[in-house]
């Protein structure tokens, strides 16, 4: 049996007007594709933000980077599949 993708998708704590885009499509995506999601929040001062903060949203697959800034429906469930 196939394992599930585990996707993790990481915002700024306060938010952003690219964060809400991928989080929708990553929500349309989820119509077409099964996977595990995980929201991680980062602020300034969190382990994760050194690393993403000017590259948000950033959208990891199995632990790799798969998108920053901007994604699609499209593009996540191939990259998915």
């Amino acid at each position: 049996m196939k394992t599930k993708p585990q996707v993790q998708f990481i915002t700024k704590e306060e938010g952003c007007s690219l964060c809400d885009d991928a989080f929708a499509e990553l929500e349309s995506a989820m119509d077409y594709v099964d996977f595990d999601l995980d929201i991680i929040k980062i602020r300034q001062g969190d382990a994760l933000w050194e690393k993403y903060w000017d590259k948000i949203p950033v959208i990891l697959i199995n632990g790799k980077e798969a998108f920053k800034y901007r994604t699609s429906r499209d593009a996540l469930i191939r990259k998915l599949k």
